[in-house]
């Protein structure tokens, strides 16, 4: 057993130097004159390294805060939102909601803020799922209910 390892080890270095070995030329068939401009162009080097110019693509300083545009564009918070009330039209439900500028919207089940959405809409609030902002993972979402403020006038 012991005379079989140097063998086997012999015989594997053998093999390996075997295919590293350069092949034959095989036979040439006559030569015929091929044109330049015909001829394959050589592959390029793959070791070459090219310079590649840095061309940041974001347009404003990190350091600052984003003004107001910049955040209206991407949508309003779940924390942002006060709901009014609730509409009903062609059978589906709407919640009456105002954001923080003071607008005030009629949304549907399932419309998508920047850190939630509307999950349901019964006659005594409003259910959002809110998620994280900073992760992808919307699976992971807290339960946040808005009740109807009452009217002033009713008793």
């Amino acid at each position: 057993m012991l005379h079989r390892i140097p063998i086997h080890s012999m015989l594997l270095v053998a093999g390996v130097l075997a295919a590293q070995a350069p092949k034959p030329a095989p036979a040439k068939a006559p030569a015929t004159e091929v044109p330049e401009a015909q001829a394959q162009p050589a592959a390029p080097d793959l070791l070459v390294t090219k310079a590649t110019p840095y061309r940041p693509g974001i347009t404003r300083d990190p350091f600052l805060l984003p003004n107001e545009d910049q955040s209206s564009k991407q949508g309003d918070f779940v924390d942002d939102i006060g709901v009014k009330g609730f509409t009903r039209k062609n059978g589906r439900y709407f919640a009456v909601v105002s954001d923080k500028r003071g607008s005030i919207r009629e949304l549907p089940v399932g419309y998508k803020f920047r850190d939630g959405e509307i999950a349901s809409i019964d006659d005594k609030g409003v259910t959002f799922r809110q998620w994280d902002v900073n992760s992808t993972v919307r699976t992971a979402f807290r339960t946040v209910v808005k009740s109807f403020k009452r009217e002033e006038g009713k008793r």
